[in-house]
Protein backbone atom coordinates (compact mmCIF):
# COMPACT_ATOMS: atom_id res chain seq x y z
CA UNK A 1 0.00 0.00 0.00
CA UNK A 2 2.96 2.27 0.71
CA UNK A 3 4.21 1.40 -2.31
CA UNK A 4 1.09 2.81 -4.19
CA UNK A 5 0.96 6.03 -2.13
CA UNK A 6 4.54 6.66 -2.94
CA UNK A 7 4.12 6.74 -6.94
CA UNK A 8 0.95 8.52 -6.95
CA UNK A 9 2.82 10.91 -4.95
CA UNK A 10 5.63 11.08 -7.57
CA UNK A 11 2.84 11.14 -10.66
CA UNK A 12 1.05 14.06 -9.05
CA UNK A 13 4.40 16.25 -8.95
CA UNK A 14 5.47 14.35 -12.84
CA UNK A 15 2.20 15.79 -14.08
CA UNK A 16 3.08 18.93 -12.26
CA UNK A 17 6.86 19.95 -13.77
CA UNK A 18 5.30 18.10 -17.18
CA UNK A 19 2.79 20.94 -17.24
CA UNK A 20 5.34 23.15 -16.64
CA UNK A 21 8.09 21.71 -18.66
CA UNK A 22 5.13 22.43 -21.07
CA UNK A 23 4.49 25.89 -20.61
CA UNK A 24 8.05 26.41 -21.05
CA UNK A 25 8.61 24.45 -24.58
CA UNK A 26 5.12 26.87 -25.40
CA UNK A 27 7.06 30.38 -25.09
CA UNK A 28 10.43 29.13 -26.56
CA UNK A 29 11.87 31.76 -28.83
CA UNK A 30 10.90 31.60 -32.41
CA UNK A 31 13.19 30.02 -35.01
CA UNK A 32 14.59 32.03 -37.43
CA UNK A 33 14.00 31.91 -41.31
CA UNK A 34 16.78 30.50 -42.82
CA UNK A 35 18.23 32.73 -46.06
CA UNK A 36 19.87 31.54 -48.94
CA UNK A 37 22.84 32.97 -47.28
CA UNK A 38 23.25 30.88 -44.46
CA UNK A 39 25.42 28.34 -43.81
CA UNK A 40 24.44 25.23 -42.44
CA UNK A 41 26.37 24.03 -39.46
CA UNK A 42 28.55 20.22 -40.47
CA UNK A 43 26.09 17.38 -38.74
CA UNK A 44 27.26 16.28 -35.58
CA UNK A 45 28.43 12.44 -35.80
CA UNK A 46 27.00 11.36 -32.34
CA UNK A 47 23.83 13.76 -32.91
CA UNK A 48 23.20 11.65 -36.14
CA UNK A 49 24.28 8.42 -34.43
CA UNK A 50 21.81 9.20 -32.27
CA UNK A 51 19.02 10.60 -34.76
CA UNK A 52 19.37 6.80 -36.41
CA UNK A 53 18.66 5.09 -33.34
CA UNK A 54 15.77 6.74 -32.39
CA UNK A 55 14.09 6.35 -35.10
CA UNK A 56 13.69 2.91 -34.55
CA UNK A 57 13.25 2.91 -30.56
CA UNK A 58 11.06 6.44 -30.70
CA UNK A 59 10.27 6.22 -27.00
CA UNK A 60 13.30 4.74 -25.86
CA UNK A 61 13.64 7.47 -22.56
CA UNK A 62 17.38 6.47 -22.39
CA UNK A 63 18.65 7.75 -26.25
CA UNK A 64 16.22 10.31 -25.90
CA UNK A 65 17.91 11.60 -22.70
CA UNK A 66 21.72 11.06 -24.86
CA UNK A 67 20.47 13.04 -27.60
CA UNK A 68 18.92 15.72 -25.00
CA UNK A 69 22.62 15.67 -23.79
CA UNK A 70 23.96 16.44 -26.70
CA UNK A 71 21.53 19.26 -28.22
CA UNK A 72 22.67 20.95 -24.51
CA UNK A 73 26.05 20.48 -25.39
CA UNK A 74 25.44 22.22 -28.92
CA UNK A 75 23.57 24.83 -27.24
CA UNK A 76 20.54 23.68 -29.01
CA UNK A 77 18.60 23.94 -25.83
CA UNK A 78 14.72 23.95 -27.50
CA UNK A 79 15.59 20.35 -28.76
CA UNK A 80 17.12 19.56 -25.43
CA UNK A 81 13.86 20.21 -23.49
CA UNK A 82 11.46 18.42 -25.94
CA UNK A 83 14.03 15.72 -25.85
CA UNK A 84 13.84 15.94 -22.25
CA UNK A 85 9.97 16.21 -22.14
CA UNK A 86 9.89 12.73 -24.51
CA UNK A 87 12.08 11.28 -21.75
CA UNK A 88 10.84 12.12 -18.74
CA UNK A 89 7.05 10.88 -19.69
CA UNK A 90 8.24 7.35 -20.33
CA UNK A 91 10.50 7.39 -17.27
CA UNK A 92 10.04 10.52 -14.55
CA UNK A 93 12.15 8.64 -11.84
CA UNK A 94 15.64 9.18 -13.33
CA UNK A 95 17.05 11.76 -11.36
CA UNK A 96 19.81 12.32 -14.35
CA UNK A 97 16.99 13.79 -16.07
CA UNK A 98 15.93 16.22 -13.69
CA UNK A 99 19.78 17.30 -13.78
CA UNK A 100 20.09 17.67 -17.11
CA UNK A 101 16.77 19.75 -17.09
CA UNK A 102 18.56 22.07 -14.73
CA UNK A 103 21.18 22.79 -16.41
CA UNK A 104 19.24 23.10 -19.60
CA UNK A 105 16.93 26.09 -18.40
CA UNK A 106 20.21 27.63 -16.51
CA UNK A 107 21.87 27.87 -19.40
CA UNK A 108 19.07 28.84 -21.58
CA UNK A 109 18.70 31.93 -19.21
CA UNK A 110 15.38 33.31 -20.32
CA UNK A 111 13.21 35.04 -18.26
CA UNK A 112 12.36 32.97 -14.51
CA UNK A 113 14.23 30.21 -16.33
CA UNK A 114 16.68 30.26 -13.11
CA UNK A 115 13.61 29.67 -10.98
CA UNK A 116 12.06 27.00 -13.03
CA UNK A 117 15.86 25.36 -12.53
CA UNK A 118 15.82 25.74 -9.16
CA UNK A 119 12.49 24.46 -8.95
CA UNK A 120 13.18 21.11 -10.68
CA UNK A 121 15.83 20.57 -8.36
CA UNK A 122 13.69 20.98 -5.40
CA UNK A 123 11.33 18.34 -7.08
CA UNK A 124 14.22 15.68 -7.91
CA UNK A 125 15.23 16.58 -4.23
CA UNK A 126 11.73 15.75 -2.82
CA UNK A 127 11.73 12.38 -4.59
CA UNK A 128 14.94 11.75 -3.93
CA UNK A 129 15.44 12.59 -0.37
CA UNK A 130 18.57 10.30 0.39
CA UNK A 131 20.61 11.02 -3.39
CA UNK A 132 23.41 13.69 -2.12
CA UNK A 133 24.56 14.31 -5.84
CA UNK A 134 21.13 15.29 -6.55
CA UNK A 135 21.29 17.49 -2.71
CA UNK A 136 24.51 18.99 -4.44
CA UNK A 137 23.55 19.78 -7.85
CA UNK A 138 20.45 21.59 -5.60
CA UNK A 139 23.00 23.55 -3.20
CA UNK A 140 25.53 24.04 -6.49
CA UNK A 141 22.37 25.73 -7.94
CA UNK A 142 21.01 27.77 -4.72
CA UNK A 143 24.44 29.34 -4.63
CA UNK A 144 24.41 30.54 -7.93
CA UNK A 145 20.82 32.63 -7.66
CA UNK A 146 22.75 33.48 -4.56
CA UNK A 147 19.78 31.61 -2.27
CA UNK A 148 22.78 31.44 0.19
CA UNK A 149 20.27 30.39 3.71
CA UNK A 150 18.78 27.73 1.75
CA UNK A 151 22.18 26.16 0.14
CA UNK A 152 23.46 26.07 3.78
CA UNK A 153 20.32 24.30 4.41
CA UNK A 154 20.45 21.83 1.65
CA UNK A 155 24.44 21.19 2.88
CA UNK A 156 23.52 20.72 6.27
CA UNK A 157 21.00 17.97 5.30
CA UNK A 158 23.87 16.26 3.06
CA UNK A 159 25.92 16.53 6.49
CA UNK A 160 23.59 14.92 8.86
CA UNK A 161 23.38 12.02 6.25
CA UNK A 162 27.03 11.89 5.66
CA UNK A 163 29.13 13.72 8.47
CA UNK A 164 32.30 13.49 6.49
CA UNK A 165 30.95 14.38 3.15
CA UNK A 166 33.90 16.53 1.15
CA UNK A 167 31.79 17.83 -1.39
CA UNK A 168 29.53 19.08 0.93
CA UNK A 169 31.92 21.16 2.73
CA UNK A 170 33.45 22.42 -0.09
CA UNK A 171 30.23 23.98 -1.18
CA UNK A 172 29.70 24.96 2.24
CA UNK A 173 32.86 26.67 2.11
CA UNK A 174 31.67 28.12 -1.61
CA UNK A 175 28.93 29.38 0.02
CA UNK A 176 30.64 31.47 3.26
CA UNK A 177 33.05 32.62 0.62
CA UNK A 178 30.03 34.15 -1.68
CA UNK A 179 28.61 35.69 2.04
CA UNK A 180 31.99 37.02 2.59
CA UNK A 181 32.66 35.41 5.50
CA UNK A 182 36.20 34.19 5.12
CA UNK A 183 36.79 32.24 8.32
CA UNK A 184 33.86 30.14 7.78
CA UNK A 185 34.94 29.58 4.18
CA UNK A 186 38.34 28.48 5.43
CA UNK A 187 37.01 26.12 8.29
CA UNK A 188 34.69 24.08 5.83
CA UNK A 189 37.48 24.01 2.68
CA UNK A 190 40.04 23.26 5.57
CA UNK A 191 37.79 19.97 6.58
CA UNK A 192 36.67 19.02 3.09
CA UNK A 193 40.52 18.55 2.08
CA UNK A 194 40.86 16.65 5.48
CA UNK A 195 37.95 13.93 4.00
CA UNK A 196 38.70 14.16 0.90
CA UNK A 197 42.79 15.48 0.21
CA UNK A 198 42.42 14.60 -4.24
CA UNK A 199 39.84 17.88 -4.24
CA UNK A 200 41.86 19.99 -6.00
CA UNK A 201 38.83 22.36 -6.32
CA UNK A 202 38.72 23.15 -2.16
CA UNK A 203 42.91 23.47 -2.61
CA UNK A 204 43.08 26.01 -4.92
CA UNK A 205 39.86 27.81 -3.35
CA UNK A 206 42.05 27.91 0.07
CA UNK A 207 45.14 29.23 -2.18
CA UNK A 208 42.88 31.92 -3.44
CA UNK A 209 41.43 32.76 0.23
CA UNK A 210 45.07 32.94 1.33
CA UNK A 211 46.77 34.94 -1.53
CA UNK A 212 44.13 37.76 -0.91
CA UNK A 213 45.50 37.68 2.44
CA UNK A 214 48.75 37.91 1.13
CA UNK A 215 49.85 34.89 3.38
CA UNK A 216 52.69 32.95 1.97
CA UNK A 217 50.80 29.91 2.81
CA UNK A 218 48.94 30.48 -0.61
CA UNK A 219 51.84 28.60 -1.89
CA UNK A 220 51.49 25.22 -0.03
CA UNK A 221 47.54 25.18 -1.18
CA UNK A 222 48.57 26.05 -4.81
CA UNK A 223 51.14 22.88 -4.68
CA UNK A 224 48.58 20.74 -3.03
CA UNK A 225 45.92 21.47 -6.16
CA UNK A 226 48.90 20.78 -8.65
CA UNK A 227 49.96 17.75 -7.10
CA UNK A 228 46.22 16.24 -7.36
CA UNK A 229 45.69 18.31 -10.82
CA UNK A 230 49.34 18.86 -12.62
CA UNK A 231 47.36 20.60 -15.54
CA UNK A 232 45.87 23.08 -13.23
CA UNK A 233 46.91 26.16 -15.55
CA UNK A 234 44.71 28.65 -12.33
CA UNK A 235 46.87 27.66 -9.73
CA UNK A 236 50.19 27.82 -11.59
CA UNK A 237 48.82 31.35 -12.57
CA UNK A 238 48.31 32.65 -8.64
CA UNK A 239 51.16 31.21 -7.84
CA UNK A 240 53.07 34.06 -10.37
CA UNK A 241 50.67 36.17 -9.05
CA UNK A 242 51.72 36.08 -5.65
CA UNK A 243 55.16 36.18 -6.31
CA UNK A 244 54.74 39.06 -8.75
CA UNK A 245 52.68 41.23 -5.84
CA UNK A 246 55.63 40.27 -3.15
CA UNK A 247 58.35 40.91 -5.81
CA UNK A 248 60.03 37.67 -6.53
CA UNK A 249 59.77 38.22 -10.47
CA UNK A 250 62.48 35.39 -10.91
CA UNK A 251 59.87 32.56 -8.92
CA UNK A 252 56.97 34.69 -10.61
CA UNK A 253 59.10 34.09 -14.71
CA UNK A 254 59.54 30.44 -13.43
CA UNK A 255 56.05 29.80 -13.25
CA UNK A 256 54.97 31.53 -16.59
CA UNK A 257 57.91 29.43 -18.23
CA UNK A 258 56.83 26.46 -17.11
CA UNK A 259 52.92 27.65 -17.95
CA UNK A 260 54.08 28.38 -21.68
CA UNK A 261 56.35 25.11 -21.72
CA UNK A 262 53.08 22.61 -22.06
CA UNK A 263 51.31 25.51 -23.62
CA UNK A 264 53.19 27.63 -25.68
CA UNK A 265 49.89 29.00 -27.29
CA UNK A 266 48.45 30.60 -23.92
CA UNK A 267 48.44 34.11 -24.23
CA UNK A 268 48.00 35.00 -20.33
CA UNK A 269 51.37 33.95 -19.47
CA UNK A 270 52.77 35.98 -22.06
CA UNK A 271 50.65 38.96 -21.13
CA UNK A 272 51.74 38.65 -17.72
CA UNK A 273 55.58 38.61 -18.31
CA UNK A 274 55.19 41.34 -20.13
CA UNK A 275 53.41 43.35 -17.53
CA UNK A 276 56.17 42.16 -15.13
CA UNK A 277 59.19 43.47 -17.72
CA UNK A 278 57.03 46.72 -18.10
CA UNK A 279 57.54 46.83 -14.28
CA UNK A 280 60.71 46.22 -14.20
CA UNK A 281 61.23 49.05 -17.24
CA UNK A 282 62.61 46.20 -19.58
CA UNK A 283 60.75 47.76 -22.44
CA UNK A 284 61.93 46.05 -25.16
CA UNK A 285 61.07 42.83 -23.46
CA UNK A 286 57.76 43.91 -22.51
CA UNK A 287 57.36 45.05 -25.88
CA UNK A 288 58.16 41.70 -27.71
CA UNK A 289 55.77 39.55 -24.82
CA UNK A 290 52.87 41.97 -25.38
CA UNK A 291 54.02 40.96 -28.86
CA UNK A 292 53.42 37.04 -28.71
CA UNK A 293 50.28 37.54 -26.17
CA UNK A 294 48.75 39.54 -29.64
CA UNK A 295 50.37 36.39 -31.64
CA UNK A 296 49.09 34.01 -29.89
CA UNK A 297 45.05 35.74 -29.23
CA UNK A 298 44.96 38.03 -31.81
CA UNK A 299 41.28 39.14 -29.98
CA UNK A 300 43.33 40.05 -26.68
CA UNK A 301 42.37 43.80 -26.98
CA UNK A 302 44.32 44.83 -23.32
CA UNK A 303 47.45 43.33 -25.11
CA UNK A 304 47.27 45.73 -28.05
CA UNK A 305 46.84 48.80 -25.34
CA UNK A 306 49.82 47.88 -23.54
CA UNK A 307 51.98 46.87 -26.76
CA UNK A 308 50.75 50.69 -27.80
CA UNK A 309 51.73 51.76 -24.40
CA UNK A 310 55.42 50.12 -24.74
CA UNK A 311 55.48 51.72 -27.71
CA UNK A 312 55.14 54.80 -26.50
CA UNK A 313 57.36 54.52 -24.19
CA UNK A 314 59.68 53.38 -26.80
CA UNK A 315 59.00 56.24 -28.49
CA UNK A 316 57.86 54.82 -31.33
CA UNK A 317 54.39 57.05 -31.51
CA UNK A 318 53.15 55.50 -35.02
CA UNK A 319 53.19 52.29 -33.75
CA UNK A 320 51.40 53.40 -30.30
CA UNK A 321 48.69 55.14 -32.18
CA UNK A 322 48.30 52.11 -34.33
CA UNK A 323 47.21 49.51 -31.36
CA UNK A 324 45.53 52.17 -29.51
CA UNK A 325 43.18 52.59 -32.60
CA UNK A 326 43.02 48.82 -32.60
CA UNK A 327 42.12 48.32 -29.08
CA UNK A 328 39.72 51.10 -29.29
CA UNK A 329 38.21 49.43 -32.28
CA UNK A 330 37.87 46.02 -31.18
CA UNK A 331 36.48 47.14 -27.78
CA UNK A 332 34.69 50.99 -27.85
CA UNK A 333 34.07 51.33 -24.19
CA UNK A 334 38.03 50.45 -23.26
CA UNK A 335 38.93 54.24 -22.20
CA UNK A 336 42.43 53.94 -21.75
CA UNK A 337 43.32 53.92 -25.62
CA UNK A 338 40.80 56.74 -26.48
CA UNK A 339 42.37 58.83 -24.01
CA UNK A 340 45.73 57.43 -25.30
CA UNK A 341 44.78 58.20 -28.60
CA UNK A 342 43.19 62.39 -27.14
CA UNK A 343 46.40 62.57 -25.42
CA UNK A 344 48.71 61.99 -28.94
CA UNK A 345 46.24 63.79 -31.15
CA UNK A 346 44.57 61.41 -33.47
Amino acid sequence: MEITANNMTRTVLFILITGSLLAILACKNEPKNASATDTAPPPDPELARLNLLIEKEPANDSLLFLRAETYYNLDAYDEALRDLSAAMRQDSLQPQYYHLLADVLLDYARPNDSKRAIDVLLTAAYLFPDRIPTLLKLSEFQLIVQQHGDALGTLDKILKRSPQNAEAFFMAGRVALDMGDTARAVTSLKKSVQYDAENADAWRFLGRIFLNQNNPQAIQYFDNALRVDSTDLASREFKALYYKINGDFDKAFEVYRAIIAHNPDYSNAYFDMAAIYLEMDSLQRAYDHFNFAIKTDPLFVMAYYYRGHTSELLGNLEAAKTDYRQASKMSPNYPEPKAALERLGK
